[in-house]
C-alpha cells in the first residue's frame, strides 16, 4: 500500500497535531518537566518491590479500591468519587474523550497546560482560548471573559495554579466555581496538579456541583513521575460512567502499590512541597536581584520573560534543560538548593 493511501485514512486533526514538545538532556540537570528533584521515599520503594515477582499476573480489583479509599480520605470524599488514571494527563484524557461531544467546543486560558489543546485536537474539538492578563508578578484570569465563552461550551479545563505561570486562577474561591458550573453547557475540569505547593482546592465543592471534576497527581510533591499515577475527583456517576469507559488494568501493580503506600502517608509529600517552595523563593528572589523578570508562582516551577537573548539555548549549553513557551519566555522547574545556585551562578554570566 502507498504511503499516501495511509495518510488519507488518517484524520486530518491527528495530522496536525504536534503534541507535547521539550528538548531533552542526557547529562545535566533536567529543569524542564516540573518533576520532583527528589527520588521516592524508601518505604514506598520497601512497598512497590514486594510485589515485582507477581509481575506476570494483572493487579487485583483489591489494589484499586485501596488507592481509591485511601484518595478519598486524602481529599475528604467518598471511594465512588475516585477514579485512578494512569497520570492526571490519562484523567484531562478520559474526560476530554468521554464528555466531550464530537465537534464540541472546549474552553481554557491561554496559556495553559498544553494536553488540553493536543487531547481535543486529536478529536477534532474546537478550542477556544481565553487570554491571561499580564500584571507585575503575576497573571490574572479573565473570568468574565471565560464565563462568556463558556456558555455553549462542553468543557471548560483550568489548571491552577496555571502552568506555565504558576499564577492562581480560581484560588480555591466558590463564587468563581459556582457561576462556571451553572453557566456551562457541559463539565467544569479544575485541573490542580500543583494542589501540594498552593494549599488551596475546590475539590470539596465535588459534593455541590455534579458537573465539577478535579484532577490531581503524584508525580509533582509525591515524587512518583515515573510511577504514572494520578487520579479524578467527581460525582460518583461520573466517575462510574468513565470508569466503564476504561481498561480494567491500566494501572501497573508497582505504580499501584506506589500510590497507596504514598497517601497513606502524605506526610513526606509536604515536606517535599514545602522545600521545593522554599527553595523557589530563593531562586525567585536571586533572580530579581540579577535584574530578570519573574513572575510570583505557587506551583513547583518560576517563568522568566526575557526580550533580549536565548535563555534555553544558553543554558542548555550549561548543561541545565528549561522549557521555553512562544519566544521570549522561559520556565523553569525548582530543583534542589544546590540546583537553583547553579541556575542562578550560570545565568550570572549574562548580568
Amino acid at each position: 500500500m502507498a504511503s499516501k493511501d495511509i495518510k488519507e485514512r488518517l484524520d486530518p486533526s491527528l495530522l496536525s497535531n504536534e503534541g507535547y514538545k521539550y528538548k531533552e538532556i542526557e547529562n545535566g540537570i533536567r529543569l524542564n518537566l516540573n518533576e520532583s528533584p527528589f527520588p521516592p521515599p524508601s518505604f514506598i520503594i520497601e512497598e512497590v518491590a514486594k510485589v515485582l515477582s507477581m509481575g506476570n499476573r494483572y493487579p487485583d480489583s483489591k489494589y484499586y479500591q485501596k488507592f481509591k479509599e485511601n484518595a478519598a480520605r486524602y481529599v475528604g470524599l467518598e471511594p465512588d468519587n475516585i477514579l485512578p488514571t494512569a497520570g492526571s494527563d490519562n484523567a484531562i484524557k478520559a474526560i476530554i474523550y468521554n464528555l466531550v461531544k464530537p465537534n464540541g467546543k472546549i474552553v481554557i486560558n491561554e496559556p495553559s497546560f498544553t494536553m488540553y489543546e493536543i487531547y481535543a485536537k486529536a478529536r477534532g474539538i474546537s478550542v477556544v482560548k481565553v487570554q491571561l492578563k499580564e500584571g507585575e508578578d503575576s497573571w490574572i484570569q479573565d473570568t468574565e471573559k471565560l464565563l462568556e465563552m463558556s456558555k455553549e461550551a462542553d468543557l471548560v479545563a483550568i489548571d491552577d495554579p496555571n502552568n506555565p505561570t504558576g499564577s492562581p486562577m480560581i484560588g480555591g474561591k466558590r463564587e468563581i466555581i459556582e457561576k462556571l458550573a451553572s453557566t456551562v453547557k457541559g463539565f467544569v475540569l479544575i485541573d490542580e496538579a500543583y494542589y501540594e505547593f498552593a494549599g488551596y482546592t475546590v475539590v470539596g465543592m465535588v459534593k455541590d456541583y455534579p458537573n465539577l471534576l478535579v484532577t490531581r497527581t503524584l508525580s509533582k510533591a509525591f515524587s512518583l513521575a515515573g510511577f504514572r499515577l494520578g487520579y479524578l475527583v467527581g460525582d460518583s456517576k461520573v466517575v462510574k460512567a468513565l470508569n466503564a469507559s476504561s481498561g480494567p488494568f491500566e494501572i501497573p501493580l508497582p505504580s499501584i502499590v506506589a500510590g497507596i503506600t504514598a497517601l497513606e502517608n502524605p506526610r513526606y509529600a509536604r515536606e517535599v512541597a514545602k522545600t521545593i517552595s522554599d527553595n523557589r523563593e530563593f531562586l525567585y528572589n536571586q533572580l530579581k536581584e540579577l535584574g530578570f523578570k519573574v513572575y510570583r508562582s505557587l506551583a513547583n516551577f518560576l517563568l522568566i520573560k526575557d526580550e533580549k537573548r536565548n535563555l534555553l539555548d544558553f543554558l542548555m549549553n550549561k548543561g541545565i534543560a528549561i522549557k521555553r513557551f512562544y519566544d521570549n519566555y522561559y520556565r523553569i522547574s525548582i530543583g534542589t538548593k544546590e540546583q537553583c545556585e547553579l541556575v542562578v551562578n550560570a545565568l550570572r554570566e549574562l548580568v
